[in-house]
């Protein structure tokens, strides 16, 4: 015992005490004992500092510099916390425990920058001019952030570089999710054309001087420029408070052909036989005026005549002044003898359609016997009383037929219904055929002198009504399915020989629909009631390369759940993989222990 040491003796008599004569210590000294260091307090509060912050950056965007201010104090703390246990610090490190660890963030620090830098490598490529497809790929459904093989070609083959200039507030929420959309847009449109497109912002109110300078009037609005010869087109777009996507592809690529001086083809709506009027706007909806917006939009020239007054340019031998397309929407009274001239308004149009032109027909039910006779010459037949389908319709209306690709009711395929899955047809009638592709003539080369190509069809559940009820009626009514739509590609009408030019057959598109109301005000933003008659006139005049740059829709996915199940993702997401990951971790050092 008499070596034994002071201390450890005293330590024991310490312990020997019964409890109540040890000496107690304060709240303070056990905390201060458990933390062992006053620079774990620092570790601990640094922490705590920068998680808050963390914690105030992310949830409370208000407070983001106060969350920034405490992250950065957090972080001091945790500097002169390492500065004073630098010996601790440095063991840990440079430990063997500490080696394993270093190393295992050298190989994770290795592997982020490995992903860094080729994200940079492809990021870099992907923003030159005119990148690989591979490179930049559209993955959505309607591929709705990239740009039409179309407009690619265009931008392309542009013959003077363009400016955009775009006139929009953007000091509020809305203008500035408007100008971000736009900006992406344009920026496509840039990358694509190399150095030849280039786009600026302009605020209208601010800069009043530049607007008036381009002849803005609306915003807002992009000023599409030709850089050399300053022609100019303007864009108007859409209500930033309603949607940030306020312009598109469609718009921005018909004022480049403009500008570019594509030459705008003549587009003729017929009048004088009480067809729809492409300037009525009314409360009934009637009117053609949303058809004639439409086809401005897509760069061409729109206006009402009646066949007489068009006689000069129907036979004119001019290009420019030669129509490109007539449209008779919903004629009420026959085609009759033009006044003081050798030729009657049937003989005018089959003139027409022989030296070239093309022509877009829509009728209502029972529709007048001199368009029947004309069409049938050309292999066509129109039904008289209106159809009705029991499987495809808009409810409670039967006759209100609904074509849907779902339902195969878009077949074949045409360059017309392509893009197309659903169209409204309010009291439609047939369109057959008058003969079949046998009895067709053909040419000395095999070339038949019509090809038929129904666009759209009723359901097998369908038929033709004839009386006054929509019930079928075996022996007055006629079953389905029937076509609503037909297009017709000719080389001359049955009796007649094709015309020949320069060595090249004339040839001619027509397309006869067998509804009006489809594409009128009321309906034409239905469905894509737009787009078909839109796309059939782009086929009628063969801008094929129109049809693919139609508007594209933003498709709204909603993941509707009961309250149980929302419930479920909600705790799951805070709560159960937190949790698991943490007992897994638990589980794994509790095993090496």
């Amino acid at each position: 015992m008499a070596n034994q040491d002071p201390e450890a003796e005293r330590a024991r008599r310490i312990s020997s005490r019964p409890d109540e004569t040890r000496p107690r210590g304060s709240i303070f000294d056990s905390f201060k004992d458990n933390l062992t260091s006053f620079k774990y307090m620092l570790v601990v509060a640094g922490l705590g500092a920068f998680l808050v912050g963390a914690l105030i950056f992310i949830f409370i965007r208000e407070l983001d510099t106060t969350g920034v201010w405490t992250m950065q104090i957090g972080l001091a703390i945790l500097v002169v916390a390492v500065i004073i246990s630098w010996r601790q610090v440095a063991r840990a490190v440079f430990g063997r425990r500490g080696r394993y660890g270093v190393n295992t963030l050298i190989i994770v620090a290795s592997f982020i920058a490995l992903l860094t830098f080729g994200n940079l490598v492809l990021w870099s490529f992907s923003n030159q001019d005119n990148p690989p497809g591979w490179l930049r790929t559209d993955v959505t459904a309607n591929k709705q952030f990239g740009l039409s093989e179309q407009t690619v070609q265009l931008l392309t083959d542009l013959r003077e570089p363009i400016q955009a200039t775009v006139f929009l507030q953007v000091n509020s929420a809305e203008g500035a999710a408007a100008w971000r959309d736009t900006q992406d847009l344009l920026s496509e449109f840039s990358r694509r054309a190399a150095d030849d497109f280039e786009f600026r912002l302009i605020d209208p109110v601010l800069q009043p001087n530049v607007a008036a300078d381009y002849g803005v009037t609306q915003t807002p609005a992009i000023a599409i420029e030709a850089t050399a010869s300053r022609r100019t087109d303007i864009v108007v777009g859409g209500n930033p408070l309603t949607s940030p996507d306020i312009f598109d592809e469609q718009g921005i690529t018909t004022a480049m052909l403009v500008v570019n001086q594509v030459r705008q083809k003549q587009v003729f709506f017929i009048s004088g036989h009480g067809e729809r009027d492409i300037s009525s706007t009314g409360d009934e909806g009637e009117g053609f005026a949303q058809v004639a917006l439409a086809l401005i939009r897509d760069n061409y020239r729109v206006s009402s005549s009646t066949l007489i007054d068009l006689l000069p340019q129907i036979f004119s031998n001019s290009e420019d002044d030669f129509p490109a397309a007539l449209i008779f929407a919903d004629p009420k009274s026959e085609l009759v003898s033009a006044s003081g001239e050798l030729r009657d308004e049937t003989d005018i149009l089959r003139q027409y359609m022989l030296r070239g032109g093309s022509v877009i027909f829509m009728f209502e039910p029972n529709p007048n016997a001199s368009y029947a006779n004309l069409l049938g010459e050309f292999g066509v037949a129109l039904g008289t009383g209106h159809l009705v389908d029991v499987t495809s319709f808009v409810a409670p209306e039967a006759d209100f037929l609904q074509i849907t690709r779902a339902n195969r009711q878009f077949d074949p395929p045409h360059p017309i219904t392509e893009p197309i899955d659903v169209v409204y047809m309010p009291g439609a009638t047939f369109i057959g055929r008058t003969i079949t592709d046998d009895a067709i003539p053909r040419t000395t080369t095999g070339e038949a002198h019509l090809t038929l190509t129904g666009l759209a069809t009723t359901t097998l559940n369908s038929w033709e009504e004839l009386g006054d009820t929509d019930e079928f009626d075996l022996d007055e009514d006629r079953p389905g399915p029937f076509p609503v739509a037909v297009a017709v590609e000719a080389l001359a009408p049955i009796g007649f020989s094709p015309q020949i030019v320069e060595g090249e057959l004339i040839r001619t598109n027509i397309v006869v629909i067998g509804d009006t109301d489809f594409a009128s005000d009321r309906y034409f933003s239905s469905a894509k009631n737009g787009d078909f008659l839109a796309n059939a006139v782009n086929w009628a005049v063969r801008d094929f390369e129109l049809i693919s740059i139609r508007s594209k829709t933003k498709v709204f996915r909603e993941l509707v759940l009961t309250r149980s199940e929302r419930d479920f993702v909600r705790w799951s997401g805070w709560l159960l993989m937190p949790s698991l990951i943490s007992a897994i971790g638990i589980w794994s050092w509790w095993r090496r222990r």
